[in-house]
């Protein structure tokens, strides 16, 4: 009759080590994640910045307000939504991220472009229907207009712009 204490000499099997193939885990997954931030198609990046430059040198230039906003500011607000409408419609017609988040980051922004775009036209639309004693509408309105061109611009971040994400210059009111 066998012993059980032959049983626990038994030689065993040696395995790896955990830590050798968590290392090569972690490192498949920096791989993979790094994989995945370039996953934008070529000239999507590029294009959307060189508008975005564009717009900047609009909003800086002939489209810039000046000291304060009014009436005679009512075309220059038009043509401001015209181009962010543009830059949108422009960027969905390309081609798309290869990767969800990514695709997602993208839409975020084109979101928030949209949203900015509508706070234009309700600036538009107060200025068109203002009346003596109105200021604290049109003042507040401006300032809704600059809150969301600054989240359109952290988005354009979140989706790896470069140019599209420097929104400070897209203020209502050009800095003295």
């Amino acid at each position: 009759m066998h012993d059980e204490s032959t049983y626990r000499h038994r030689p065993r099997r040696r395995r790896a080590p955990l830590r050798a193939s968590g290392l090569v885990g972690v490192v498949l997954l920096g791989v993979a994640t790094l994989g995945g931030c370039s996953s934008s198609p070529p000239g999507l990046v590029e294009s959307a910045d060189k508008k975005c430059d564009t717009i900047t040198d609009r909003f800086t230039g002939d489209l810039a307000y000046g000291q304060g906003l009014g009436p005679d500011d009512l075309t220059k607000i038009q043509k401001r939504n015209a181009l962010i409408r543009d830059l949108r419609k422009d960027i969905k017609e390309l081609p798309q991220p290869d990767s969800a988040s990514d695709r997602a980051a993208l839409n975020t922004w084109l979101g928030k472009l949209d949203a900015y775009a509508k706070e234009l036209y309700t600036m538009h639309s107060t200025i068109q229907n203002l009346k003596p004693g109105m200021d604290l509408l049109l003042a507040l309105t401006a300032n809704i207009v600059k809150d969301s061109a600054e989240e359109t611009g952290a988005a354009a971040k979140k989706a790896g712009l470069h140019s599209c994400a420097h929104v400070k210059r897209w203020e209502y009111l050009s800095p003295s």
